[in-house]
């Protein structure tokens, strides 16, 4: 890990090829002295605090220009509350909703908006310039607009 200047509280991403991960800032370190991360994960189904380095798994993450005015631990009390319990559905609690949720911000995921939009346009490109729009045609179509819709989806980072 690059060593990155975090706080408790604060939202980090972490970049998986097309998608971000999102997760929260503990007041925990692990025993390898690196922070603990809160999120939701379809690798666990639910809500877990891990060792940062289990959940970023080396890859590229950064502080988000998220921002809150719920006090800290109040932040950190209610994600705590979700471990275990939080039922991950990709669509509609995923990790961006978690974070957005548990900072009492507008609980939605440009990531879900932007892969539906972009799927239903690669679909409707497909069937637009295609002279001979074949099944596969259209998920390949959709799979590929979603995708770069998803990319550029990108969390700002805070600077």
């Amino acid at each position: 890990m690059e060593e990155l200047a975090v706080k408790p509280g604060d939202v980090v991403v972490t970049s998986f090829g097309v998608y971000q991960h999102w997760s929260l800032v503990s007041d925990r370190l692990c025993s390898a002295g690196k922070p603990m991360l809160i999120s939701a994960t379809q690798r666990n189904g639910t809500v877990r605090e891990e060792p940062w380095d289990v959940v970023t798994q080396g890859e590229t993450t950064y502080v988000a220009d998220v921002t809150s005015s719920k006090p800290l631990q109040q932040i950190l009390a209610d994600a705590r509350s979700q471990i275990g319990k939080w039922s991950y559905s990709i669509t509609s609690k995923n990790c961006e909703h978690f974070v957005k949720w548990a900072s009492d911000l507008q609980v939605t995921s440009k990531q879900v908006v932007a892969g539906v939009g972009g799927a239903i346009a690669g679909g409707a490109l497909v069937g637009l310039l295609s002279e001979n729009p074949k099944p596969i045609k259209f998920l390949g179509g959709a799979l590929f607009v979603c995708g770069l819709a998803v990319a550029a989806t990108r969390a700002a980072k805070k600077y």
